[in-house]
C-alpha cells in the first residue's frame, strides 16, 4: 500500500481496486503492474540470511514480496484487503510457478488465528500512526521464537528528495515510529536488529515505475527478531 490522497482520508479497499484494475487495463509499469515486479533488493539481501520457513506478507499488494519469497523456499501467507490486488497476485504467483495461499483481509483487523510465522514482511504499508502502531505490534506478536519482522516503507526524509511516493507526512515512516511500535510493554523479548534510514537507487532498484527526475529515494528499514 503505498501512494494515498489528500490528507484526511486514506484509500480504502475500494479505491485500491480501482488502481490496480486502471494499472492492469493501461498495461502501466511492468506487465500492466502498478508496482515493481520484486521487492526492493535490501529485503532480499536481508532475507536470504534466513533459513526459510512459514512466511506471511502482510499488506501484499499484488504480491511481489510473497512470490519471490515462495520461489525461495518459504511456505507463504499473503493477505491484501484487494481483492483485485489479490486476484493479479494469483496470476503472478502462476506465471512464476508457485503456490501461495492468498487471502483477503484487511491488515488492519486480519487474525492468523493463532498460527505464527519464522518471518513476517510488511512492505510500504502507510496508514495513520496509531494505526500503523497497531499492525506492527499485532505482527510482532505473531512471530514464532528465532522469527524475523522485516518492514520497509517511504521515510519522511524521501519528501526532499523528488523520489515517487507519498507526499503526505503524516503517513511517511521514521526510524524512531518503526522502532518504538515493536518496543512497547506485553511484546515479550523482542530484539531490534536494524531500524533506520536506507537509501534506494531508482535506477536499479525501483519501487514503482517514476518519471526519471530522481536519483534515489530514502526508506525507513525495520528488522525485528523474536
Amino acid at each position: 500500500m503505498d501512494e494515498c490522497p489528500p490528507r484526511g482520508r486514506t484509500l480504502d479497499a475500494t479505491d485500491w481496486d480501482t488502481r490496480y484494475r486502471l494499472a492492469r487495463e493501461a498495461q502501466a509499469g511492468q506487465a500492466g503492474r502498478l508496482w515493481s515486479a520484486l521487492p526492493a533488493q535490501i529485503v532480499q539481501d536481508t532475507v536470504t540470511t534466513f533459513t526459510p520457513g512459514r512466511a506471511l506478507d502482510l499488506a501484499t499488494g499484488d504480491g511481489r514480496t510473497a512470490i519471490w519469497l515462495a520461489g525461495h523456499g518459504w511456505t507463504v501467507t499473503a493477505v491484501d484487503f484487494s481483492a483485485e490486488a489479490i486476484g493479479q497476485a494469483g496470476e503472478h504467483a502462476a506465471a512464476a510457478a508457485v503456490a501461495v495461499d492468498w487471502q483477503v483481509g484487511d491488515a488492519m483487523i486480519w487474525d492468523p488465528a493463532g498460527e505464527t510465522f519464522d518471518l513476517i514482511t510488511v512492505m510500504y504499508l502507510h496508514l495513520p500512526e496509531p494505526t500503523l502502531r497497531a499492525v506492527l505490534a499485532r505482527a510482532a506478536a505473531w512471530l514464532s521464537p528465532g522469527g524475523h519482522l522485516v518492514v520497509l516503507g517511504h521515510d519522511q526524509a524521501n519528501l526532499e528528495t523528488g523520489a515517487p511516493g507519498p507526499r503526505n507526512r503524516d503517513i511517511l515512516y521514521t526510524p524512531v515510529l518503526l522502532r518504538s511500535s515493536v518496543e512497547p510493554a506485553g511484546l515479550g523479548a523482542l530484539r531490534v536488529v536494524r531500524c533506520e534510514t536506507v537509501s534506494r537507487d531508482l535506477a536499479t532498484d525501483p519501487e514503482a515505475p517514476g518519471d526519471g527526475g530522481a536519483a534515489v529515494a530514502l526508506d525507513t528499514l525495520l528488522i525485528v527478531e523474536a
